[in-house]
């Protein structure tokens, strides 16, 4: 199905600041991948207040991506506010998908454990694994058992909470994505939003938080060699809006 044959309406929960210049860059590759019209994806900041109701009722799916400079563990009410905002959506029994922050967000407000260790941190294209259940899931089984996933993040879900199921595992991190049981909300800590040119203009942009001190040429030249993809992998949000699932 062409963007242009897309007649619903999804909404983007951003997790950003509204001034940050992926903010913007986030909602164009969202609206790619997802094969959705920019015009038919709208976005709300989650740091300019709450959700209009108008704007959650009309969605035919919400989306919650990564943030940036933020973290799921920052205790800032528009956070809090965000995590309430997925319990919320999972009771709406209304589909959902939530990448990176959105991952390590649903899991934190369910129950879940996140936490910080840079020393695992996860830059660029990871080979992943889906798990027996994984295989099984109405999204998550159309891909291939092993499959490639963008990555970008400091923290990570440590132990997930009851009430979902783990749909893919990793080498370094081994909560990769979950469904939560009973409602239509899938969450995954790789960004099935990004391509690898995509991933790069995204560490381009926050590669002082990604790098510190460390050697910005050779962080890049390692992203630069890490190009592998998974074609269904774009699927994923595609399926999902127009109610494939």
């Amino acid at each position: 199905m062409s963007a242009d044959a897309f007649t619903g309406r999804v909404l983007l929960i951003s997790l950003r600041a509204p001034s940050d210049p992926m903010a913007a860059h986030e909602r164009r590759c969202f609206a790619e991948r997802a094969d959705v019209p920019m015009e038919r994806l709208l976005m709300h900041a989650m740091m300019d207040g709450p959700v209009p109701r108008a704007a959650l009722d009309s969605a035919h799916a919400v989306l919650f991506g990564g943030s940036g400079a933020w973290s799921v563990l920052d205790d800032t009410p528009w956070i809090r506010a965000a995590l309430d905002l997925m319990v919320e959506v999972v009771a709406l029994q209304r589909p959902a998908y939530a990448s990176c922050f959105g991952f390590q967000g649903l899991a934190l407000a369910l129950g879940g454990r996140v936490e910080n260790d840079e020393s695992r941190t996860e830059l660029g294209a990871t080979e992943l694994t889906l798990t027996d259940a994984g295989a099984a899931d109405p999204l998550f089984g159309e891909l291939p058992r092993t499959f490639w996933g963008e990555q970008g993040h400091h923290d990570h879900v440590t132990r997930l909470p009851d009430g979902v199921e783990l749909l893919a595992t990793g080498r370094v991190i081994a909560a990769q994505a979950f469904r939560v049981l009973g409602a239509p909300f899938w969450a995954s800590q790789f960004h099935p939003e990004l391509t690898p040119d995509r991933t790069m203009e995204r560490f381009l942009h926050y590669k002082e938080l990604y790098v510190g001190d460390g050697d910005m040429d050779e962080v890049e030249a390692t992203l630069r060699a890490r190009q592998q993809q998974t074609p269904e992998v774009a699927s994923l949000l595609s399926r999902l809006v127009r109610g494939l699932v």
